[in-house]
């Protein structure tokens, strides 16, 4: 090796040489506490008092539970964290957040630190702060987070379709979503006008809890006074305030006004409930004491129930403010998305009213928790009870506009899984309620599974629909794609047992062409129900997509909910706004685009789509048997869902359609990953999960051709 070329490898080895020398000189006994984080952050002179110690700590816990440091991109960006000695997530706590770091792409320290100035003020990691606080706050991360997004809201249905996916739009508003908000203005005055005949007759409770919020509560009283819709009664529950703020009540004078009192703190639900007890109304509406509403808002909510006789619940959009800031920071309204829901809140309180009778048949609020008890009962209303989202801006919501709030408070941090581990059990108790429930379905309907390896999945599948009790409505027919030994011995099991139908290839023919195989195996009556090979069906969901496919007009295709397992890294490119920790549904998707005609007043239910991923599709006889069914020539493992969606579409005059009430889960495409994988080592892998083509032997045997464009 010449001396110029040695000296240059040198040269490469310096850093890491040095690196590896500064990293033996550190302090032993540092890097011994770094391995237990609760003493590194004890043991840190950071901190400042022992509350700062304690919330540190409940960060850091919930930070690496909802994986909010993405350690692969702060190791990859900050190569010197290796040689530390540090773990990753201690080390962007006291370390990589002085100097500028960022924990994941999506959070921006700085950003983060400049837009909201009581981060400062608090001491804390912004990332803590974020974990405890500012997630559950609706504070973004990173600039302009939702730009691409907001480009798109061109027009009000445009506007309509993203809000279920993504319900905030950050300040400075663009021109489009200035007219957007505008219609929603018109959307307004409409309503006005509808609730005027039944001012005279139709009585609003507006229920107000208050503790200690002398300073704000007289503007949040007010704007209940000043309600053009003037038949109402504000029932104020002071919750054992000792700040002047009962006597500042007291001096108001309105009959309007019921002023109960609890002669000590017992917390928001206990105070809400009470003044539901006492309310009369039939429509019940809630503020708390440290926001407001325009004048408009009960006139318009009222006149939405006009316009919606059947409606139980409805609720509004809100402009987000910082403290006491004249501009909003942020726009949140969303269409009513019941998955997006069960994921992440969006609907506020104080934008939300319902009918009495839905307090008399749910109760109120769970006096067992002190945090999300808001999103707990707006839960309970939405999945028993008839509710619509109303297109309006009439709420007013101030962050850190008191001192006392409960979102600032980390002892009840917990009360969110406690709340999802309710949420579970109702739906686990539904999912029973229609196992022990066999059902007949009016069509039978042919499964069809194209499978390849994934032998664990492909159980789980198989073994869920097995335990539906439908009365032979279902035929199960499995296509296997060239899997191993393992997968074929457990479907020729099945077969022996007369549990399915099976056809084994020796070749890996694609999705596609496999699904064929399926359709032309089944009996000829037979809908046909296309599954991936890693579905988990839900009791129901079959009957409820085959309902709709027989109920509603110009019906070609009805797909579920598709829920993708909480940890999924593409949850967040298909739903901005969920939290991708937890479980999700895909079917709306941004990444698709595929939402249309979402309508002004939206119950949550049916929506139209124009492509669906055909991860679960359920299509009618007739409708395959006119179309010109799956194009495997041209779509070999992908693709040719998107060409059967828009034949339908365009060349039979049909639609697509989301059913949310069929829900099915995905799990996490490991068939997709195998091909990924086999694919760098065999061509024919490589054929179908990339090209997407033929090779030429498998053309002629097939009578197929390759497209001129294709290439």
């Amino acid at each position: 090796m010449e001396n110029n070329e040695l000296n240059h490898r040198i040269n490469e080895f310096k850093p890491d040489f040095c690196e590896n020398k500064c990293y033996k000189r550190q302090s032993i006994i540092r890097r011994i506490i770094s391995k237990f984080p609760v003493l590194y952050i004890v043991f840190n002179k950071d901190n400042h008092n022992l509350k700062n110690i304690i919330t540190t700590i409940k960060g850091y816990k919930t930070i690496k539970k909802n994986n909010l440091l993405d350690v692969n991109y702060y190791l990859k960006n900050s190569a010197d964290v290796r040689q530390s000695g540090i773990e990753p997530l201690l080390h962007y706590l006291y370390h990589g957040c002085k100097e500028g770091r960022n924990p994941s792409f999506q959070f921006d320290t700085k950003y983060y630190m400049q837009t909201y100035k009581d981060i400062q003020e608090s001491n804390l990691n912004p990332l803590v702060h974020y974990s405890l606080f500012g997630i559950y706050e609706g504070r973004k991360t990173k600039e302009k987070v939702n730009s691409d997004i907001i480009s798109n809201n061109n027009n009000f249905s445009r506007f309509l379709a993203n809000s279920l996916i993504s319900p905030i739009i950050d300040a400075p508003f663009y021109e489009e979503d200035k007219r957007c908000f505008a219609m929603m203005e018109n959307v307004a005055k409409y309503l006005v006008n509808l609730a005027r005949d039944m001012e005279s007759t139709t009585l609003v409770s507006v229920i107000m809890p208050v503790y200690n919020r002398v300073e704000v509560v007289k503007f949040a009283i007010d704007s209940v006074l000043n309600q053009t819709y003037r038949n109402i009664e504000l029932i104020i529950v002071d919750d054992g305030s000792d700040d002047g703020t009962f006597e500042l009540i007291e001096s108001v004078k309105d009959n309007r006004i019921v002023l109960l009192r609890n002669e000590k703190c017992r917390g928001v639900s206990k105070a809400r409930n009470k003044a539901l007890t006492a309310a009369g109304g039939k429509y019940i509406a809630y503020l708390d004491s440290d926001n407001v509403w325009d004048p408009l808002y009960i006139a318009a909510m009222v006149g939405a129930f006009c316009k919606l006789p059947d409606a139980e619940a409805v609720y509004g959009g809100q402009l987000l403010f910082e403290e006491k800031h004249k501009e909003p920071f942020a726009v949140r309204f969303g269409s009513f998305n019941k998955s997006l829901l069960t994921n992440r809140n969006y609907i506020d309180i104080n934008a939300f009213c319902h009918v009495r009778d839905v307090y008399v048949r749910l109760g109120g609020f769970d006096e067992g928790l002190r945090r999300y008890v808001d999103w707990d009962l707006i839960m309970r209303v939405a999945e028993t009870s008839k509710m619509y989202s109303v297109p309006v801006l009439l709420s007013y919501y101030y962050y850190n506009n008191a001192q006392n709030t409960i979102t600032n408070d980390n002892r009840f941090i917990g009360d969110e899984d406690i709340l999802l581990k309710k949420q579970k059990k109702r739906i686990q108790n539904n999912e029973n309620r229609l196992i022990s429930t066999p059902s007949k379905m009016d069509h039978k309907v042919s499964i069809i599974i194209p499978s390849y390896e994934s032998l664990e999945d492909l159980q789980e599948c198989i073994s869920t629909i097995l335990a539906l009790r439908t009365y032979g409505s279902l035929e199960l027919i499995v296509v296997d794609n060239a899997s191993s030994q393992p997968v074929i011995n457990y479907l020729i099991k099945l077969k022996k047992e007369n549990k399915i139908k099976f056809i084994q290839n020796d070749v890996n023919y694609g999705f596609t062409y496999a699904v064929n195989q399926g359709i032309d195996a089944a009996e000829t009556d037979n809908d046909i129900l296309i599954l991936n090979n890693d579905a988990i069906i839900t009791p129901g969901a079959i009957e409820t997509m085959q309902k709709t496919a027989y109920e509603l007009p110009q019906c070609g295709i009805v797909v579920p909910q598709q829920v993708l397992p909480g940890g999924t890294k593409t949850i967040n490119t298909h739903v901005p706004y969920a939290k991708s920790q937890r479980d999700c549904d895909v079917n709306l998707s941004l990444h698709h685009g595929n939402i249309i005609n979402v309508p002004t007043f939206h119950s949550g239910e049916l929506l139209e789509l124009n492509f669906a991923p055909f991860f679960c599709a359920y299509i009618k006889r007739d409708v395959l048997n006119d179309s010109m069914g799956l194009d495997a020539e041209l779509g070999r493992h992908y693709r040719s869902d998107h060409i059967f969606c828009s034949y339908i579409i365009n060349m039979m005059g049909l639609k697509i359609y989301y059913v949310p009430k069929a829900v099915v889960y995905h799990k996490l495409q490991k068939s997709t990953d195998i091909l990924c994988e086999q694919s760098n080592k065999n061509n024919n892998f490589d054929m179908i999960s990339r090209k997407n083509q033929w090779n030429e032997e498998l053309m002629a045997q097939l009578g197929y051709k390759t497209a001129i464009w294709d290439f």
